[in-house]
């Protein structure tokens, strides 16, 4: 196959936010790179036995033979094993499984899971996203409050949360700050903040946003504050460019999140809120971070024609 023919690219996903979103992010930079010819594949819909494979019966009849196979989630690893030596294709696997790395032809996988040093395991900075960096042209009058909620690794303090989000308010009255919250947040959070009646805060419930709307904030805002329990979301801050700091959370236990969060602010990809004059806006840290064109690069690489 010559470059300028696209390859022909499987996604088979098992439709969770988390994987679909790692998915997406590679599969658009594998795009921006490459001619591909991309079919999603729902494992619900796509029943593959192991008599498929050895009587190589046809499995997709509608689509064209697949020269890679991209999987995500537990659920998908057998099945694209199957389709791997039904097909001869090329497969590659994000996160960890409970199949051997070997039997995959690439894996890509969080250094945070300890992946084992491999030709074949690509360890990353965090899991792989669909955001694309900027870092020019912010809108420094604005300011960004991205709010997670219960979870295993930090405890939630609706008190606290909302103190230094007033403190940051208060410390920049000429930036505009939007704030939104997310499943895990308490229902009574929003109100009580709103009963604070900051001028130059916006409250708007994950409920109410619209498609794209924290893709449009992370492309566009001047300053981020996050809390830390929110991993996908600190690296998505993180691989956006936008300067990001963190607010505070006293940790449960010493888990592999929290330990994940401490590195960042040790190797200086974040702010601590502890740690930082609120009264100044979070600087622009000249470390960069994008995991889906490099993962995008290094298979363009590896299995290079």
């Amino acid at each position: 196959m010559s470059h300028a023919e696209p390859r022909v690219l499987w996604v088979v996903t098992d439709e969770k936010p988390g994987h679909r979103s790692q998915q997406e992010g590679l599969v658009e930079r594998l795009q921006a790179l490459a001619p591909f010819d991309v079919h999603w594949l729902n494992i619900e819909n796509l029943k593959v036995s192991l008599a498929d494979v050895l009587l190589q019966r046809r499995v997709q009849p509608d689509l064209p033979r697949p020269d890679w196979i991209l999987g995500a989630g537990a659920g998908t690893h057998s099945l694209i094993l199957k389709l791997k030596y039904r097909f001869g294709a090329k497969t590659i696997l994000l996160m960890r499984g409970a199949f051997p790395m070997a039997l995959f032809d690439a894996n890509i996988t969080p250094v945070h899971d300890n992946p084992p040093k491999r030709d074949n395991v690509l360890p990353t900075i965090g899991v792989m996203n669909p955001v694309l960096p900027r870092y020019e042209g912010r809108d420094k009058a604005t300011g960004t409050f991205l709010i997670g909620g219960i979870n295993d690794h930090y405890q939630w303090d609706d008190g606290s949360t909302i103190a230094q989000i007033e403190a940051v308010c208060h410390g920049q009255p000429q930036v505009q700050w939007t704030l939104t919250d997310s499943r895990r947040s308490p229902d009574r959070f929003l109100p009580a903040l709103a009963a604070k009646q900051i001028p130059n805060l916006i409250l708007i419930s994950h409920k109410d946003t619209q498609r794209g709307f924290i893709k449009q904030q992370l492309d566009t805002t001047g300053q981020l504050w996050v809390t830390r329990d929110s991993v996908s979301m600190v690296y998505e801050c993180i691989t956006s460019g936008a300067p990001t700091g963190l607010l505070d959370m006293k940790p449960l236990r010493q888990s592999r999140v929290v330990k994940d969060m401490n590195k960042l602010l040790a190797e200086g990809w974040l702010q601590d809120y502890s740690q930082w004059d609120v009264s100044k806006p979070l600087p622009q840290t000249e470390k960069r971070l994008w995991e889906a064109d490099r993962g995008a690069r290094w298979l363009l690489s590896k299995f290079g024609d």
